[in-house]
């Protein structure tokens, strides 16, 4: 780094601690740095402690200018809400509607799927077919058995006779 950006950087406090010490050995040793530093020290001074607030004088045209934006920025912002559309009919009635099947729901989850106590369970699927199941969780099995009122029932290994109405 130059030397003299790092006695600058030593009067702005930008140095760490052994920077601080490479450099005040420097100005023990360099007459020409020491002058340098306090140089830049009384401009740091002055700039800092000097400088004198400029106020500008506001012409007239500026501030009635000024004054009629403020105007027109209140005429907008007062027109703005009236500009407001008014909701549509639908969206009366899609609050409380998505409210009601958000219930429904609730309640659908909530109700769950419906067992029963019983081991077995007699379900007729159609007036003239009968099915039975039966779940054993200690066997860990289910069994069902679906038999047809109409139809003849034989056990394994016989034929089912199957008789028309106009043979019985």
């Amino acid at each position: 780094m130059n030397i003299e950006l790092k006695l600058q950087a030593l009067v702005d406090g930008e140095l760490d601690a052994r920077e601080v010490r490479e450099v005040e050995a420097l100005l023990a040793r360099d007459e020409f740095a020491s002058l340098l530093v306090q140089e830049l020290k009384w401009t740091k001074s002055a700039v800092r402690h000097s400088e004198a607030g400029v106020a500008l004088p506001e012409t007239r045209e500026f501030f009635w200018s000024k004054v009629e934006r403020g105007i027109a920025a209140e005429a907008r912002n007062q027109a703005a809400p009236a500009a407001s559309v008014a909701p549509a009919w639908w969206t009366k009635l899609l609050f409380p509607a998505s409210g009601l099947a958000a219930m429904v729901a609730v309640l659908f989850v909530m109700s769950g799927p419906r067992s029963s106590s019983d081991d077995a369970l007699n379900e007729n699927v159609a007036e003239d077919i009968n099915a039975y199941s039966f779940h054993s969780e200690a066997e860990k099995m289910s069994v069902v058995y679906v038999s047809d009122e109409n139809a003849d029932f034989s056990p394994v290994g016989q034929e089912v006779k199957n008789e028309t109405e106009a043979e019985k």
